[in-house]
């Protein structure tokens, strides 16, 4: 009888001291951080290199044409103002990145052109109107079809305008276009990015044209 209450006094104590002695798990070394190398940075502009044709659309201050962009770079989008999502979000991310590039204090700021591809319903004062909401200094240009197409083409850009009267529709490309101070086209970008890498990159690609 004594034998097995102190075989079930040494079966709690053990179990007791179970509890209250902390399990020890064997210390992982600490790894040191790997510094990110400059050529993993996701290249957020893809590199083209194309001469625009000569075209000739309006603007609010005249004729627009591959002549006054000469001299600076300049950075161009194509939509239109009846657009329900894609364009006025786009353009408001274009002006921030304007921002950011102001910040930078970059050489040689571009120009930002909005290419209307709508230009039955887009007049150049409601166009104007339309792109100054989103910057004082963007610009807004549109034309004749053809003018249109041949810019387009240069560019790389695509749409389509079907003015059936029960199905009006609009598609354009989406792809920003970067052309430099010779009126060549240098680049292209997704506007949905981290803007404070693109514009970085943007600074470091222009420079690198100088």
């Amino acid at each position: 009888m004594h034998n097995k209450y102190a075989l079930l006094l040494t079966l709690l104590i053990g179990c007791g001291l179970g509890v209250l002695l902390p399990i020890t798990q064997p210390v992982q070394p600490v790894q040191p951080v790997q510094p990110v190398q400059p050529d993993t940075v996701q290249a957020m502009i893809q590199k083209a290199e194309r001469p625009l044709a000569p075209f000739e659309l309006q603007s609010a201050y005249g004729q627009f044409d591959q002549h006054l962009l000469q001299g600076q770079w300049t950075i161009v989008m194509f939509g239109f103002t009846h657009c329900p999502d894609i364009c006025p979000t786009a353009l408001s991310r274009l002006a921030a990145l304007e921002t950011q590039l102001t910040a930078l204090s970059i050489r040689r700021q571009p120009i930002y052109v909005f290419v209307s591809v709508d230009p039955g319903r887009d007049s150049i004062t409601a166009l104007e109107t339309y792109v100054r909401h989103f910057s004082p200094s963007f610009i807004g240009i549109t034309g004749h079809p053809d003018q249109l197409k041949s810019l387009a083409q240069s560019t790389g850009a695509q749409f389509q305008v079907i003015t059936a009267p029960d199905n009006y529709q609009v598609a354009h490309s989406t792809m920003i276009f970067l052309l430099d101070p010779t009126a060549t086209l240098r680049g292209r970008f997704d506007i949905n990015q981290n803007l404070s890498g693109l514009a970085h990159q943007l600074n470091s690609f222009i420079n690198s044209y100088q």
